[in-house]
């Protein structure tokens, strides 16, 4: 008599430890994979933007340049402005304003150092999810006689 009873005991321990287990397993897996879609990162372009360098009054010539992004996606999608102006006019008034570069003869520090510049001051103005990396996608100087060829 006490045997069926132990059994019957038995199979409902373990019936409700499997059944607690289960739910325990569901919901951890739903809010691993909703971590990891918050986490996905988007890239998107910015336009090319042609800035006039000045020197002695005069145009020489014209930095072209475009930017990539990379921000959160679903910050991204909900944002109501786009990073894509702010980037775009930090990017302008920073390489209007730079007198120091020499954009005849860039060097990669000055690029480095023209991108950690940007992405500081773009942080300043937007949402870090929003702007996680800023890269060079294309940057040209175009001299005055070369546009005149």
């Amino acid at each position: 008599m006490i045997k069926p009873v132990l059994l019957a005991l038995w199979v409902s321990v373990l019936s409700l430890s499997a059944n607690f287990a289960v739910v325990y397993w569901k919901a951890n897996r739903v809010t691993d994979s909703a971590a990891k879609t918050a986490q996905a990162l988007e890239q998107r372009k910015t336009r090319i933007i042609n800035v006039p360098i000045l020197s002695e009054g005069k145009v020489q010539g014209y930095v072209v340049a475009q930017f990539a992004y990379t921000g959160e996606a679903a910050a991204l999608k909900t944002s109501t402005v786009s990073p894509d102006g702010v980037i775009l006019d930090e990017a302008f008034r920073l390489l209007y304003a730079e007198e120091k570069a020499d954009f005849r003869k860039l060097q990669r520090t000055d690029l480095n150092k023209i991108i950690e510049t940007l992405k500081a001051r773009v942080l300043e103005r937007v949402p870090p999810e929003l702007v996680k990396e800023i890269l060079v996608q294309e940057f040209n100087y175009v001299s005055k006689e070369e546009i005149r060829r």
